[in-house]
């Protein structure tokens, strides 16, 4: 789980999730920045969506199934995603 660079404090998966896409800390309300390193990782969890999609169309899905999957997908990555997550105080780039 991450944690707040500013305050110190563990968030929980809950709080991670509520607060995704806009990275407040909910203790402190410091504004928090993904680093770099958790991109990279992060950036795992895009490539499965693209791999899953070759696949889906040599199984011969229907399109309900192939969406339904993604669905599913997309939940997984999101509700997975928090434990991938480190914290930074400032913008870091990736090299």
């Amino acid at each position: 789980m991450p944690i707040c660079q500013h305050c110190g404090r563990k968030w929980s998966w809950k709080q991670t999730v509520r607060t995704i896409f806009r990275l407040k800390c909910p203790y402190c309300g410091q504004k928090q920045y993904e680093s770099a390193s958790s991109r990279i990782r992060g950036g795992v969890f895009i490539l499965i969506p693209i791999v899953m999609l070759p696949i889906t169309t040599w199984l011969d899905f229907s399109v309900g199934t192939a969406l339904l999957l993604a669905v599913i997908t997309v939940f997984i990555i999101l509700s997975l995603y928090p434990f991938v997550l480190t914290l930074s105080n400032e913008e870091e780039p990736y090299w």
